[in-house]
């Protein structure tokens, strides 16, 4: 893949007035530029769109996504596309289109969601949970966030479960597994490397993996005997997980339900004590 900064430079003395300008903003922040659609882009160089279109035909590329991928190669020198930026940001949005884009992206990746799930590999998932010893999550960051989720509800219905936002406590328990104990990993990459070591480690001590990340190839989901998957329709490198989280979510929403349908009366009951237990009644 031609390099976007060298052709910027072979062309730099040739490029009209506000070509230039777009040319040197670029040359001077590639990694910002990145960041932005094509209407911040051309509002931080002070040039019109039109003008941003010439700049980016002029240099060889077919338009401004084309330009934009180019780009990432010089910056992040991958040719893997799940790690090319996924940002589309601009200030002073309209907040009616920001809104609208949200509920847009939710709505496509539900719809994705519900096309991918295994109902087979759901009730593995849910079997294997019920028969463990213990069940080991882990997870970091966002996804680290939903395997607090998994294990506050797994908790709430009595299951033997185990989960530390510290990643040091996470691979030591993995190092410390049982065959009959089970692991859940989160990770939507799933190639985060904290969680690749867990992952390795859990494979050494014989304890089985369901894994819960994005649906293309990685090597959580190689690993994994049980792998679960959500819509890979955020790129790993993003401005924060949104329907990626989400989705991971909604999983643990399913094996929750699918839990708790296995023994209904034990699941009440143990609710109603948690509830009960968890929400004094003041006194004054």
């Amino acid at each position: 893949m031609e390099s976007a900064l060298f052709a910027i430079r072979q062309y730099l003395s040739i490029f009209p007035a506000a070509e230039r300008k777009v040319a040197e903003y670029v040359l001077n922040e590639p990694r910002l530029v990145l960041h932005y659609n094509i209407t911040e882009l051309a509002r931080q160089c002070g040039v019109s769109q039109a003008a941003i279109v010439r700049f980016c035909r002029r240099i060889g590329t077919e338009g401004f996504s084309d330009f934009k991928l180019r780009l990432s190669h010089d910056v992040f020198r991958t040719s893997d596309d799940r790690f090319l930026p996924d940002l589309e940001l601009e200030s002073d949005m309209d907040p009616a289109l920001v809104v609208k884009g949200v509920f847009g992206s939710i709505q496509r990746s539900m719809a994705r969601l519900e096309s991918l799930n295994d109902i087979t590999l759901l009730s593995r998932s849910v079997e294997l949970i019920r028969a463990a010893r213990t069940t080991y999550i882990f997870g970091l960051g966002a996804s680290g966030l939903v395997a607090q989720d998994l294990y506050q509800k797994l908790i709430r219905i009595g299951m033997p479960c185990w989960y530390s936002p510290d990643v040091d406590l996470q691979i030591t328990a993995a190092c410390n597994l049982l065959p009959e104990d089970a692991v859940c990993i989160i990770s939507y990459s799933g190639e985060t490397p904290a969680m690749v070591t867990a992952a390795e480690w859990t494979g050494k001590k014989g304890a089985p993996i369901i894994t819960l990340t994005m649906e293309t190839e990685n090597t959580l989901r190689k690993s994994a005997d049980i792998a679960l998957l959500v819509p890979s329709l955020e790129r790993i490198y993003r401005s924060g997980a949104t329907v990626s989280r989400l989705n991971q979510l909604a999983v643990i929403d399913i094996i929750y339900s699918l839990l708790i349908s296995k023994n209904l009366n034990a699941a009440i009951t143990a609710l109603e004590q948690t509830m009960a237990a968890t929400h004094y009644r003041l006194t004054y």
